[in-house]
């Protein structure tokens, strides 16, 4: 068991390796906080309740909601993953399980968005997190976010945290000053159809950037809605 754990965190090393984790300022931590909240949270039951059908009972939970959640538990998890404590991982359980408070930009609690899922959802968190505390205390700190950073390894590598993020979003804002010809050549037609960027953004790009780059709930998940699946939001091309 510990040899093929062992193993495990060495491939894990040499994946994140390669995807630039290690070349950013506490990237580790950052992919770490994005394979926790994809393991504990993402590909869970609350899949099943952001495919669902609004009720009279539970919200609607389209992209923009989500986008919202999923990037706001990364920032959570990035601040658990910072701390000595011996139980830290705990204390995100309880933030994600929390029935009580409103979820930052999304103007619903958890109650709201998984009515009908709740149980399902309870059961996966925990087991998840208790799985991840387990190992967290057979690993030193620095290993354990290896693993922890491993389901998201060839995934992801330009969401909210990781390496490509700052690029996508100065990308974005480029493409919202009209500054990339090349992306209004490719994706103007599409762009059309998708509709102009929310009074939000166009009122302060430079100030909308900056949200998008470091705590984008606080745009709001209907402002969200309109970049989720957004090409305006895509990788910029490198190539020479």
């Amino acid at each position: 068991m510990e040899t093929d754990l062992e193993e495990a965190v060495a491939w894990g090393r040499q994946s994140l390796e390669e995807m630039g984790v290690f070349a950013t300022a506490d990237g580790l931590r950052w992919a770490a906080a994005h394979g926790l909240v994809l393991s504990v949270w993402r590909n869970g039951p609350i899949e099943d309740a952001h495919a669902a059908r609004p009720t009279n009972r539970r919200k609607g939970m389209p992209d923009g909601v989500m986008f919202a959640r999923n990037t706001w538990l990364t920032r959570q998890a990035f601040d658990v993953l910072g701390s000595t404590r011996k139980y830290r991982l705990y204390g995100l359980e309880r933030l994600i399980l929390d029935r009580d408070t409103e979820w930052p930009g999304c103007a619903g609690r958890l109650t709201d968005f998984g009515w009908g899922f709740l149980g399902e959802i309870q059961k996966h968190v925990k087991k998840r997190i208790d799985q991840f505390a387990h190992v967290d205390q057979m690993l030193g700190p620095d290993d354990f976010l290896v693993f922890a950073g491993a389901p998201q390894i060839g995934t992801h590598i330009d969401h909210y945290g990781m390496p490509q993020w700052p690029s996508c979003v100065e990308a974005a804002m480029r493409r919202l000053r009209g500054e990339d010809e090349e992306f209004h050549g490719k994706w103007g037609e599409l762009m059309e159809r998708i509709g102009p960027a929310p009074a939000r953004v166009t009122a302060d790009i430079d100030a909308a950037g900056r949200l998008l780059l470091e705590s984008p709930w606080e745009l709001g998940a209907d402002v969200l809605e309109w970049f989720a699946w957004n090409p305006v939001l895509s990788r910029p091309d490198t190539r020479a």
